[in-house]
């Protein structure tokens, strides 16, 4: 009875040592984007009311396109695969910036209206998170 009593100790003291047998691996925790400033060096600002946070993947085929638009809530965009163009309009001018895959931008300013584009020959796969309030809507298409 007592071996059987050490038996059980040693073996808790193995599993709840850091280098027990059964440890754990460590999280791999990668910072994918930061930004505080949009591709046209603009601020982007919290809307008010009650916080409601959305994601959504956003597959681009070749030649597709999200029409002239402004976002009225900061919106981050991860380009997974794929390169994506976005394309501002800056005092009557377009300024264009092509995203690779992994890596991406800031939008959210009312000043930048801008739309994106796949000029590739395969699909874009964006991960979109927009930093939004209920009953707000995505963007707003410019006309």
């Amino acid at each position: 009875m007592l071996v059987k009593f050490f038996s059980l100790t040693a073996a808790s003291l193995l599993l709840l040592t850091p280098s027990g047998a059964l440890a754990s691996p460590k999280p791999v925790i990668e910072e994918l984007l930061k930004a505080n400033k949009t591709l046209g060096g603009q601020t982007v600002i919290y809307p008010e009311g009650t916080p409601e946070m959305r994601i959504y993947r956003i597959t681009l085929a070749p030649g597709a396109k999200i029409p002239l638009h402004t976002h009225p809530s900061p919106v981050i965009v991860y380009v997974q695969k794929g390169t994506l163009t976005n394309v501002r309009i800056v005092d009557g001018q377009e300024v264009i910036d092509t995203i690779g895959a992994e890596s991406g931008f800031l939008e959210g300013s009312p000043k930048e209206p801008h739309y994106v584009i796949n000029n590739g020959n395969a699909p874009v796969v964006s991960i979109v998170t927009f930093a939004s309030v209920e009953g707000m809507p995505n963007l707003i298409k410019v006309e």
